[in-house]
């Protein structure tokens, strides 16, 4: 009989040593959370434990991350854990095994607040990626514009630069305009304008859990589970959240608690949410 091939990989899964954690929502980046228990390093040497460990994700993304030490225990360097961290959007009391494939490379699986497993990135992860090649592209197509009018020379050629980028810019202007929605208030508190925003009271349970109002909901939010990126008005400083949409409700969850506290949103603000992409948001904190 053909041996089951899932079978043998999950037993040789376990000659591998492997660790746990659980994302508390008190501090993702305490030494406390990313240290190393104590039993699992002692298999290690010295010059391995000196170095960086490389943790790969199930859809192949990979995080260097150093190995320091106190006097009582080694842990995970900060910046590379919260690196880690952020890319994967995660909120809080998501459970982490991290399972040792050989030198200091490890393999890590995320099991969600929901109990599945994630099997591929955050949406924010796949956004920023294409982000970031149509800006190289627009990098390369604006360089290959300049290059040709330097060439060319001419006032006039100049000039009918400016004008397509005067009218590039009204027809984005325009769109932007056309994107627009209008919602009721609902027994959340909630209110919007004419532009794609609205705008939520603060009460203290949404501290926690921000419930997004069904008239919101209906019009312009997505109807599966979506990392959202929120940023602060400055724009230097953004944070991603997870937001689950249930039977009877919605709400930002893992992430949102973190952005109230580090914002900070207090009971009694009014919070007002513009969208300025599908997913993503701008966030403006009144005090009362």
């Amino acid at each position: 009989m053909a041996r089951n091939s899932d079978y043998d990989m999950c037993k040789e899964e376990r000659k591998r040593e492997s660790f746990f954690k659980v994302l508390q929502r008190v501090d993702f980046s305490s030494e406390n959370m990313r240290a190393l228990p104590y039993d699992f390093v002692r298999s290690f040497s010295n010059n391995e434990l000196s170095g960086k460990m490389t943790i790969k994700a199930r859809w192949g993304s990979s995080w260097e991350v150093e190995i320091c030490k106190n006097p009582r225990f080694y842990f995970m360097e900060k910046s590379g854990w919260v690196k880690f961290v952020r890319d994967n959007a995660l909120g809080d009391n998501e459970f982490l095994t991290f399972t040792h494939k050989g030198g200091m490379r490890f393999t890590v699986n995320i099991f969600k607040q929901d109990g599945k497993e994630m099997l591929q990135p955050p949406q924010s992860m796949a956004f920023m990626a294409s982000s970031r090649r149509t800006k190289t592209e627009q990098g390369i197509s604006n360089l290959a514009t300049t290059i040709t009018a330097e060439s060319n020379g001419g006032e006039n050629y100049r000039r009918k630069l400016n004008f397509e980028k005067k009218k590039a810019a009204e027809s984005q202007n325009s769109k932007r305009t056309e994107k627009v929605f209008s919602v009721r208030r609902d027994s959340a508190g909630a209110s919007s304008s004419s532009v794609a925003e609205f705008t939520i009271f603060i009460k203290r349970s949404y501290l926690i859990f921000m419930r997004i109002p069904k008239s919101v909901q209906s019009i312009h939010m997505p109807e599966q589970r979506t990392i959202f990126k929120i940023h602060h008005p400055n724009m230097k400083k953004s944070w991603n959240v997870v937001y689950l949409v249930g039977d009877r409700d919605a709400n930002f969850s893992g992430g949102w608690k973190r952005l109230a506290q580090e914002y900070p949103v207090a009971v009694g603000d009014t919070c007002k949410f513009s969208f300025i992409k599908q997913h993503e948001l701008i966030l403006f904190v009144s005090k009362p």
